[in-house]
């Protein structure tokens, strides 16, 4: 799954900055942080932390970062160390957890006002 992972973040640097990614051990433990928080991501949404959920979920963060600044600045190890910042406004961002989000706050209003 790591080789996988570094395809991934290869993929994603080049398409932001244009760019071939120089890779070190750094690099490489950060990866291997982030792959851990992710799977922890999947989990916690009861999915099977199976290899396609975790890489699928790896993309697809990566993808939801929009931040300027991150992606002038783009590094494994800032992913990596702003991750739970990064992940909320991903979820905050995303049309269909929002529409998720909006539903659950009218199903309590509508529950609440039932009583």
């Amino acid at each position: 799954m790591y080789k996988s992972a570094v395809v991934i973040w290869f993929t994603f640097y080049e398409h932001h900055t244009g760019e071939q990614y120089v890779f070190d051990g750094k690099d490489g433990r950060h990866l291997k942080q982030l792959l851990k928080k992710v799977e922890a991501k999947v989990k916690q949404k009861n999915m099977e932390p199976n290899e396609e959920n975790i890489l699928n979920s790896l993309k697809g963060f990566l993808n939801s970062v929009k931040d300027p600044w991150i992606l002038e600045h783009l590094e494994v190890s800032l992913i990596n160390s702003k991750f739970n910042s990064l992940y909320v406004n991903a979820v905050r961002n995303n049309p269909f957890t929002a529409t998720d989000r909006i539903s659950e706050i009218v199903r309590k209003r509508n529950s609440q006002g039932a009583g």
